[in-house]
């Protein structure tokens, strides 16, 4: 599967709280990371997917917050993962953040140029990347 999603996790399924509307499924990721998807119902019940399942996580670039603080970020996001900047690229309005975590795992964040004067980033500086549950996309294998 080619999907234009920058930032993928691969993993199971560890938990899956299901309510008529939506389920929220707890996953463990490489390099012993947890991460949490909030999808519909009916979606995860299309994927037929249960507690145990091999799934991929996918998270869209802009959907990708950073920050700098020396503690995890407080947050209402769900996901929150430490990290470092390998790199930094700009069109004066938009500015993309690449990445890798702890582990090795690549990511991605796509902010404002404004949020990369005021965090003052620069590589290698140590990051935390964070995102929305709603935000994780499943794809079953």
């Amino acid at each position: 599967m080619i999907v234009s999603a920058r930032n993928t996790f691969f993993g199971k399924i560890l938990k899956v709280r299901k309510t008529p509307l939506l389920t929220e499924v707890s996953l463990a990721v490489q390099h012993d990371y947890q991460l949490v998807s909030v999808v519909t119902s009916e979606s995860f019940e299309f994927l037929a997917l249960d507690e145990g399942d091999p799934v991929t996580a996918l998270v869209k670039a802009p959907g990708v917050l950073v920050g700098k603080d020396d503690q995890k970020t407080r947050t209402s996001a769900r996901n929150c993962l430490p990290g470092r900047v390998t790199g930094l690229r700009g069109d004066g309005v938009a500015v993309e953040v690449m990445g890798v975590l702890e582990g090795g795992t690549p990511m991605c964040a796509i902010i404002t140029a404004k949020s990369e004067e005021t965090l003052g980033l620069r590589e290698n500086d140590q990051v935390w990347f964070f995102f929305k549950a709603f935000n994780v996309i499943l794809s079953a294998e």
